[in-house]
């Protein structure tokens, strides 16, 4: 934002030296005044979300939330899936299109594929919990942008605030790198337990292939399967 500036200041000077009298429009005011806007609007959803105090609270706000453009492009908000008592919290990226239809995260080809990958260490729908990072589908099953990532993160916090589980298994590159605030992809970020920091929240991160990815690159299996036992060991020794 600070190079974009002195660069219009620059090119201001360099029209007043050549004599120009009429000067194109500057956005710059405008950059920063929108810039601020979203601010102080990120700001206030956190304000009005550190007064929640139950997942049946959370997901009210969500459903209401009429800010972000992905809610007017989306049928519907998927919320949840899994038992909510569990101390195994998955987080997945966004919606697609059965996700979409059914209101849950990870029901399509993908889920069915991170249910088989689940249940080699006796992990399912009733005791684990899964969210997305984002509620709503992005048009053409885009990935999100960081704007509409940015907007959707305050929700995820509070969701993990509220749920207060021991492990989180971050599912694909998006989830992983948002969560754990890295800009490294997943394959440099798999394989070895990471910490989520939030306040005084520290919870055991372990990131792991999409299943998306991994229908697509079937040979990955095998680094889901080594990464499965690591959490699998997490779980039983607390290692």
């Amino acid at each position: 934002m600070i190079k974009s500036f002195e660069k219009n200041i620059d090119d201001l000077k360099f029209q007043i030296e050549l004599g120009i009298k009429e000067t194109i429009k500057s956005n710059i005011y405008e950059d920063f005044n929108k810039s601020d806007l979203e601010e102080n609007r990120f700001a206030n959803d956190c304000n009005d979300l550190s007064e929640i105090k139950s997942l049946e609270e959370l997901r009210s706000y969500i459903e209401n939330y009429d800010k972000c453009e992905l809610k007017n492009t989306s049928r519907s908000t998927v919320f949840c899936d899994g038992n909510s008592k569990s101390k195994v919290m998955l987080i997945g990226e966004a919606p697609g299109n059965q996700e979409e239809v059914e209101g849950k995260p990870f029901v399509g080809k993908s889920g069915k594929l991170l249910d088989k990958i689940l249940e080699f260490i006796n992990i399912n729908r009733k005791n684990c919990y899964i969210i997305n990072i984002i509620p709503w589908k992005p048009p053409g099953n885009r990935n999100p942008t960081k704007k509409e990532i940015k907007q959707c993160l305050p929700f995820v916090k509070k969701h993990i605030e509220l749920v207060n589980p021991d492990i989180l298994v971050l599912v694909g590159s998006i989830s992983a790198k948002s969560i754990l605030n890295k800009d490294l992809g997943i394959t440099k970020l798999r394989g070895k337990w990471h910490t989520y920091k939030d306040k005084e929240l520290e919870v055991p991160a372990l990131p792991i292939f999409h299943p998306a990815y991994l229908l697509r690159r079937p040979n990955s299996k095998l680094l889901v399967m080594k990464d499965i036992l690591l959490l699998n060991r997490k779980i039983q020794y607390k290692e």
